[in-house]
């Protein structure tokens, strides 16, 4: 390897938890994302940066403890290091190491240096090392180790610039193992770090062995677990109220705005009807998904999920899964797509399987605009907290309920082990707890947003044309009516044979059962591709089927149906409470199929999973709605 090479491979490569997505960030300017929590890194990313005459292509490997890897993420770092010829195998290695954890951090280092790739050792978290320094003595360990070391503390950026000139003037010469590679390990480490005269570990704070005695008690853990959920949805109805109020007004306000300014012409209407109307629907929603990744960050960069992994390692062996099943569960509560992708720590294949089988029952941030219309629908003021919270234990159960039952059908394969790192408690960083809610809400937004302009323009057109015969004979009909009344009354007539009318009505014996008439129908159909457009989709029905002058919310709209046969409203309780269960259940997800399919390499998972989610949310919302009508 020539020295003065122009452009540098770099692997970072570390344990979980090590800090090495936080020190990727800074020495690329990226904003991947960072959390007090082991595998929060399940896919190589990769950035790139110039200094000097080099540029850095920088590769961030999933942590792994070994090079002996177990689980998917952790053999594509080993396969890197250990394969000459695979294309990510780098011409130098950062290995980043916990300067709290040395003992368990530098077992990995030493198998990477026997490998004879030139490398630099990273002491990351130097406000840890700083207790370390009296008694560790860095120009020995480099000696000793024959590569460079450097402390750095990423998450302030503090190294990254000496980092940087090492990596520039380095003449990536092989290092000599000035140690028996056949000799144990950790009496390889033990003589190191006596030599560099350290002991290798800082002890946990006071604080945080206090906070685990309670935190991770088998009681007292639990119930404030289960405390903090309770908050936490709580707080996300009634900290949003007034965001979500300011974003209705000012999106209802536009509607009248664009009316007023705009020519009266196809274009203007398919804007406001159609495109401003739908985009409304999910908008005003964003308050409420901010909250909820306020609250999953915050859990994260604390270090308070790693002890939520350890408590529930033991019931969840009850059901088949395993303590790291716990984080694609929980992240199944932002998106089911990176939380499928979470599976691949889990070691165990079986373990792993059933782990994305029932991920997609996790209530995802997609379902959330759905519980909250329905919520603020049907359920009183008071209550409406607690019934969110409930839709998520419901997620819960029935993912803990679907584990129980594949387990008895699928076959055991290998042994299962956890293993799982508790980090020391931490003070959350703001900036990254508002990248990753910004990073988290514009993720939601732009993805669904792309999906609910086109869904909302082919609405427009269904809702506002139909058959000429029917359109000219309601026409006809209304010529003569001059009134509020007869307007709607002729606006409802246009919608309901318009050509989605017909649509809704043709699967309406289907879903009649279950207490919904045919524009919920409609919003079943398109919300398939993803869930959140549910609520895009009623709000183009409705403003199609409705005045100019009526610019009322979509729940508003739906509060005020009422049903011609009974007289009473036509989205009464038994119905929100139908709706709710069956969007608990529903697959309702191109994507996450797609990506099921992706990691289990074929399609006949996937589809057992469609089939037994689709008939699950039918079977259960019908007999909620038969039930709740009795009540």
């Amino acid at each position: 390897m020539k020295e003065g090479k122009e452009t540098l491979k770099v692997a970072l490569i570390g344990n979980p938890n090590s800090g090495k997505t936080s020190l990727f960030n800074k020495l690329t300017g990226l904003h991947q994302k960072v959390g007090n929590f082991p595998g929060i890194t399940v896919e190589k990313k990769s950035g790139q940066f110039a200094i000097g005459k080099r540029i850095v292509n920088l590769v961030d490997f999933p942590g792994t403890y070994s090079l002996q890897s177990r689980s998917m993420d952790e053999e594509v770092a080993a396969n890197a290091i250990v394969d000459s010829q695979n294309p990510d195998h780098p011409d130098l290695v950062l290995i980043v190491v916990d300067a709290s954890h040395l003992k368990t951090s530098l077992y990995l280092a030493l198998q990477v240096l026997e490998k004879g790739i030139p490398a630099i050792l990273v002491l990351n978290m130097a406000d840890q090392l700083s207790r370390l320094t009296s008694r560790l003595d860095l120009s020995i360990l480099s000696e000793t180790l024959n590569v460079p070391v450097i402390k750095t503390n990423a998450r302030e950026g503090k190294g990254v610039d000496e980092l940087k000139q090492i990596i520039a003037s380095y003449s990536l010469e092989v290092p000599t193992v000035t140690w028996n590679p056949d000799t144990e390990k950790h009496q390889v480490i033990k003589n190191i770090l006596q030599k560099s005269n350290g002991d290798g570990a800082v002890s946990a704070h006071g604080v945080t062995k206090k906070l685990d005695d309670i935190l991770t008690h088998r009681i007292f853990g639990v119930v404030f677990f289960l405390s903090l959920l309770g908050l936490m949805f709580q707080g996300i109805y009634s900290w949003s109220a007034y965001p979500m109020e300011l974003i209705e007004t000012l999106f209802s306000y536009g509607a009248t705005f664009f009316l007023d300014v705009l020519p009266d012409s196809f274009l203007t209407r398919l804007f406001v009807e159609g495109i401003w109307a739908g985009l409304g629907g999910v908008v005003i929603f964003i308050p409420q998904i901010a909250f909820l990744f306020l609250f999953v960050a915050l859990l994260e960069e604390t270090g308070y999920m790693a002890r939520v992994s350890f408590i529930a390692d033991g019931w969840l062996r009850k059901f088949g899964l395993q303590g790291r099943s716990i984080v694609p569960l929980i992240g199944g509560v932002a998106c089911a797509v990176p939380a499928i992708l979470a599976a691949r720590t889990i070691s165990n294949q079986k373990e792993r399987l059933l782990t994305i089988m029932v991920t997609p029952f996790m209530a995802c941030a997609a379902r959330l605009p759905v519980y909250a219309l329905l919520i603020a629908l049907v359920i009183p003021v008071g209550f409406q907290g607690l019934a969110l919270l409930f839709m998520y234990l419901l997620g819960v159960v029935t993912a803990l309920g679907a584990a129980m039952v594949l387990n008895k059908t699928i076959k055991s394969e290998g042994e299962s082990h956890f293993m799982m790192e508790l980090p020391d408690y931490k003070i959350p960083k703001l900036s990254n707890v508002l990248l990753e809610i910004i990073r988290k809400v514009t993720q939601f937004v732009t993805s669904a947003g792309k999906i609910i302009v086109l869904v909302s323009i082919l609405l427009w057109l269904g809702a506002s044309y139909g058959p000429a015969d029917r359109f000219e004979t309601i026409e006809a009909k209304y010529a003569q009516v001059d009134t509020e009344e007869g307007e709607q009354q002729k606006n409802a007539e246009l919608l309901e044979n318009s050509y989605i009318g017909i649509l809704g009505k043709s699967i309406t014996p289907v879903i009649e059962p279950l207490g919904y008439d045919w524009k919920i129908g409609i919003a079943l159909i398109t919300s398939f591709a993803a869930r959140e457009v549910f609520v895009g989709t009623m709000a183009t029905i409705y403003s199609v089927g409705s005045s100019d002058e009526d610019v009322s919310s979509v729940r508003e709209k739906m509060q005020s149906q009422v049903n011609p046969q009974t007289g009473k409203p036509l989205y009464d309780l038994p119905f929100g409470l139908s709706l709710l269960v069956f969007y608990a259940f529903a697959m309702q997800c191109m994507s996450t199929l797609a990506v099921v399919k992706t990691e289990t390499g074929t399609w006949k998972w996937p589809m057992i999973q469609l089939v037994m989610m689709t008939g699950l949310a039918y079977v259960s919302s019908l007999a909620v709605y038969n039930l709740a009508a009795l009540l």
